[in-house]
């Protein structure tokens, strides 16, 4: 566990993605229920790819990939910021490799 979560941090600090910990004191959000992919397209509007434990489904209806936005937003409001996500991913990694020994 501690070594992906090295490729975790690894990754995010390459600066192509950027990772985000929502923790769990936050409570029930509305991504807890599957993910989302949010889509934007230069010539076409955007989509959303829904997925839950048993169905996937991509969305094209703007008032549905406006909600999934806004679920997003939501999310990312309350989740921790890029810098201090990637410190809470290298703690636990600590604490996994401190347990291993």
């Amino acid at each position: 566990m501690a070594e992906q979560l090295r490729h975790l941090v690894e990754v995010g600090e390459s600066r192509r993605i950027r990772l985000h910990v929502l923790p769990f004191a936050v409570g029930y959000h509305a991504l807890m229920e599957g993910m989302v992919s949010l889509m934007w397209f230069k010539d076409l509007p955007p989509v959303a790819y829904a997925e839950g434990l048993k169905s996937g489904r991509v969305w094209e209806i703007t008032s549905v990939v406006r909600d999934c936005q806004v679920a997003y937003d939501h999310a990312l409001g309350d989740a921790l910021s890029h810098r201090k996500s990637l410190a809470f991913i290298r703690s636990v990694a600590e604490e996994y490799e401190h347990e291993a020994q």
